[in-house]
């Protein structure tokens, strides 16, 4: 989404170190790959830390301590303990030992403790620290963003307890349980926290009234089958899933029920894992540790490998997807290198020009009436892409990345001839009704042409590109065939073509339909809140540094050409403390008109880059 610089990459350069040293405006979490284990790095919207649990033994050296590093993190405001097992305390005397103190731990406490080197490295590490944590205790990590503590060894935010003395796994049901809270975002966080499975005591059944709606709920357990019960679940409704497990881990996490209780054809979101588990269907294997941005409006999601989405928090009121909305991208029928039941999937693309779209309450429906509805306020952008396809493990699929994966049954592509329907209500958004003579086949996807055109076969192509194992398709990204003229659609957009990753080529288009011959200027922003105002028109973008170092950049301002489309790149500097860290990009087109001055006409953005 950035335009050629014709020689300006120093300034821009300079941008980016700039955005890594300011403080952020938008809370990350990041869901910090320890394998078999847990640990989580909260950073406020003005700096502030909480590291919750360090993973096993040498995680914190190994998968931990970069993680701050690369955020350049050298002291943590909070840490937290849930529980004392090793693989949730075991990596964080390694992160003090490395030289990244903490300002307060909060724990437990002393109560019942366990003589194992794992807590006692622990406790002698941070032993000058640590504070006993408090159901109801409010940690401020600046910017209106805040940690709620709901319980500890079975007390209860708001009086009451639940007595754990007879569970079968005491250490598990005494986890400490947090929410985080930054504007309309909502996060659950609770250790091994129990709920009732295999002879433990029921605690989240307690907790979830406690806790209510959320947008994102990190698994307890690691997925266990005495965790994520469905009554806690019903107060919870989350929209997003993340489970900390490891590689063919001895526990067999996560468990098929408890995924299948997560997300289900009647309720289907996105459920993703730092790894692939033991291999339980309904699930994305994101292959390392994941990041979460959000300005407490929406949330941005991204794997190691670059694939994201970004969704609405559910407070927010996204206007409901229409006819023509959104539409099918493409579709893989009969994948030739994996099984159908592995292999299929399809593409839905955002088609609302004027505004992005959200695909909450979107239904899914094939020929023979499989259907499954999407949960989750997915935004997409005019061109945006989100993957939805049979089975999220990239070594069984056949090599793709999905955003979210459909409930097994609820969906199943004919290969001769099918029908794909989304529907929201009674409003039928798009519907494709393929047959044997249409591109694509075995081995091969069909893509659509234009994106704003009709269903027929002759919009659709046969792919050419190659994917994963060697099938062909672009799941997940622009379709070769493409050719749509957005230009028609009355509106102005960002499109990031190819996301900014460390000492890689970022390329991105600013198109401006219908705004030939008018001014223009665009550049990076730092936040996108409070934004300015000029001659009564609000604009989404700080005056920040970002304005500064690209506001004068050749390329960056000047006249709409004819083609009202302004293409961009750049090399993001190969600097690992980039990693991580958004930025948006937005312009405006404008006429300066005798006796009124500079009067907006329309603004394209912002749109987040999360730079990999």
């Amino acid at each position: 989404m950035l335009r050629r610089l014709r020689g300006g990459l120093a300034p821009f350069v300079l941008l980016l170190l700039a955005a890594a040293a300011l403080p952020a405006q938008d809370l990350e979490v990041v869901f910090i790959d320890v394998g078999q284990g847990d640990s989580t790095l909260i950073t406020g919207p003005t700096g502030k830390t909480f590291l919750l649990d360090g993973g096993s033994w040498n995680e914190g050296y190994n998968s931990v301590v970069p993680v701050l590093n690369a955020r350049g993190i050298n002291h943590l405001d909070y840490v937290g303990a849930t529980h004392y097992h090793s693989d949730h305390v075991g990596g964080l005397d390694e992160v003090w030992n490395s030289g990244i103190h903490a300002t307060v731990a909060l724990d437990r406490g002393n109560s019942n403790t366990p003589g194992t080197q794992s807590y006692n490295e622990y406790a002698s590490a941070f032993g000058g620290v640590r504070q006993t944590a408090v159901p109801g205790q409010v940690v401020d990590l600046g910017g209106g963003a805040t940690m709620t503590c709901l319980v500890v060894e079975g007390a209860l935010m708001g009086g009451g307890s639940v007595n754990i003395s007879n569970s079968a796994q005491w250490e598990n049901s005494a986890s400490i349980a947090w929410r985080l809270d930054y504007g309309d975002f909502q996060l659950f966080l609770g250790g091994d926290l129990t709920g009732g499975g295999n002879g433990t005591t029921d605690l989240e059944t307690h907790v979830g009234p406690l806790c209510g709606d959320v947008d994102v709920y990190q698994l307890n357990h690691h997925g266990s089958r005495t965790s994520s019960n469905s009554t806690f679940l019903g107060w919870l409704q989350p929209e997003f899933a993340v489970i900390p497990c490891g590689h063919a881990n001895s526990y067999g996490f996560p468990k098929q029920e408890v995924v299948d209780r997560l997300s289900y054809a009647g309720r289907t979101i996105p459920v993703w894992s730092v790894t692939d588990g033991v291999g339980t269907e309904g699930f994305v294997d994101a292959g390392g540790s994941i990041v979460l941005t959000t300005d407490g409006t929406t949330y941005t999601v991204v794997a190691p490998g670059g694939h994201s989405f970004t969704a609405w928090c559910d407070e927010a009121a996204p206007t409901p997807a229409g006819a023509g909305d959104a539409v099918v991208a493409e579709f893989m029928r009969d994948p030739a290198k994996v099984a159908d039941a592995d292999g299929e999937w399809l593409e839905v693309t955002g088609a609302r020009v004027s505004e992005p779209v959200s695909l909450a309450q979107v239904v899914v429906t094939d020929l023979a009436g499989d259907s499954f509805t999407i949960a989750a306020p997915i935004r997409l952008a005019a061109g945006d892409e989100c993957l939805l396809a049979a089975d999220g493990l990239g070594s069984r699929n056949g090599g793709i990345a999905p955003v979210l994966v459909w409930p097994l049954g609820s969906m199943d592509l004919v290969n001769s001839a099918d029908t794909i329907r989304l529907q929201r209500s009674a409003s039928v958004l798009d519907q494709v009704d393929y047959g044997s003579g249409w591109p694509g086949g075995a081995g091969v996807s069909a893509e659509r042409i234009d994106l704003l055109g009709g269903t027929a076969a002759g919009n659709f192509a046969a792919a050419v590109a190659s994917y994963g194992l060697g099938d062909k398709g672009t799941p997940g990204a622009d379709n070769s065939a493409d050719n749509t003229n957005w230009n028609g659609g009355g509106g102005v957009r960002v499109e990031i073509v190819t996301p900014p990753v460390l000492g890689q080529l970022m390329e991105m288009n600013w198109y401006a339909p219908g705004e030939a011959g008018m001014l223009y200027q665009g550049w990076i922003t730092l936040s996108t809140t409070p934004g300015f105002d000029l001659n009564g028109t609000h604009i989404p973008g700080n005056l920040d540094a970002g304005f500064n170092a690209t506001a004068g950049l050749p390329g960056w301002s000047g006249f709409v050409p004819g083609s009202e489309v302004m293409p961009t790149s750049m090399v993001v500097p190969n600097n690992p403390s980039l990693a991580g860290r958004q930025v948006w990009a937005l312009f405006a087109t404008y006429q300066d008109i005798l006796g009124q001055g500079i009067v907006v006409r329309e603004i394209g953005g912002p749109e987040p880059m999360t730079i990999q």
